[in-house]
């Protein structure tokens, strides 16, 4: 009996944790003309294996504090282009539509 509830307590923790999901979700900034730019944490974290503090708070310190960005500081190794530079991951430069996404209506 006390073997079971030992177990059962060990599973209520541990589920969790186990299925917690890293990262912060999609972030989604809204841009006129050329189509919206969905961030997704996954692709960044899980797919390429980067650690929070490798852009948290060096880079990125929160949606509300990049929000006014302009796409010049991307292309100036800020934000975006710290890592976006054609060297360590595709440059922003000729590649606008693999992150602005137009809706089709």
């Amino acid at each position: 009996m006390k073997m079971t509830i030992l177990l059962l307590l060990l599973l209520l923790i541990t589920v969790p944790v186990a299925s917690a999901r890293i990262g912060g979700g999609d972030i989604t900034y809204e841009v006129k003309h050329i189509g919206k730019v969905t961030f997704h944490h996954d692709t960044h974290v899980e797919t390429m294996g980067f650690n929070c503090t490798e852009c948290h708070p060096s880079i990125f310190e929160s949606k509300e504090k990049h929000k006014s960005l302009q796409m010049s500081h991307k292309r100036q190794a800020q934000s975006c282009g710290t890592c976006h530079n054609g060297k360590q991951a595709f440059d922003l430069k000729s590649n606008c539509y693999v992150c602005h996404i137009k809706e089709v209506k």
